[in-house]
């Protein structure tokens, strides 16, 4: 009887062990953490958030002051309706010098220098369309917007700043994903093992047990050695913070 004792005492050690074995310690990292900046150099004219307030996909977050930028669409439009003129123009006195030189009433080199025209015209034309797309462009990035619905992070943006986009733009705000987490930690090879991108997984946090999945996973090792990466992405409805410990509970 002692015997058997020792043995289901060892056969519920053996069971517990590989449960306990599948939890590693992790912490909580931003999902989606991003830095926004303006491709396009100008003057601060509004910050709509700041740090910590919650943003809508497509919210205005920060706009340039846009007079420059709607003076260029409207300098740009100007060129293109010129230019679409002139293409016209030229494609009236194409047809016309196409027909007379059928009629043998216009020579080979005035039929030439008509289509000359024609083609100088047209990509005059189009070269006054592609003005008017980087004019309206630069316009649109002169103000920022929400990519998805997110919390701000930080600001770094004041109204009136001015903001040099020539060499490397300056980060305005940083935002990340709302009420999406990663709980990231750093396993040995025999713990990738098996895994894969997009598995099943719990992530503790907080006293809470939230369904995840494996959503990165390094296939080689930090700097070359082990450990290696791995990423569980997860939603919270309750504010959790970058830093906090977790576990992540591996099948």
């Amino acid at each position: 009887m002692k015997f058997l004792s020792v043995w289901f005492g060892l056969l519920a050690l053996l069971t517990i062990f590989p449960a306990m074995a599948a939890d590693v310690e992790a912490l909580i990292q931003w999902s989606r953490r991003t830095e926004l900046a303006t491709p396009v150099s100008g003057v601060v004219a509004s910050v709509a958030v700041n740090a910590g307030e919650r943003a809508t996909k497509g919210q205005l977050l920060l706009a340039l002051d846009d007079e420059p930028f709607r003076g260029a669409v409207q300098e740009a439009e100007a060129l293109l309706a010129r230019r679409k003129s002139e293409r016209d123009e030229a494609a009236r006195d194409a047809k016309q010098a196409q027909e007379l030189y059928e009629r043998t009433v216009l020579s080979t080199v005035e039929l030439e220098n008509a289509k000359m025209k024609l083609a100088r015209a047209d990509a005059g034309y189009k070269e006054a369309v592609a003005v008017l797309d980087r004019a309206r462009y630069r316009l649109r990035v002169s103000a920022l917007r929400a990519p998805f619905d997110a919390v701000v992070l930080s600001r770094h943006a004041e109204p009136g700043q001015a903001i040099a986009a020539e060499l490397k733009p300056p980060v305005l705000l940083v935002i990340a994903a709302t009420g999406e987490y990663l709980a990231q930690t750093r396993v040995s090879a025999e713990r990738v093992t098996g895994l894969k991108v997009g598995q099943a997984l719990s992530v503790v946090a907080g006293g809470k047990t939230y369904a995840a999945q494996l959503k990165a996973l390094a296939h080689e090792p930090a700097g070359g050695k082990e450990p290696y990466v791995i990423e569980a992405l997860f939603t919270a409805a309750e504010p959790l913070h970058a830093g906090q410990p977790a576990r992540i509970q591996l099948p």
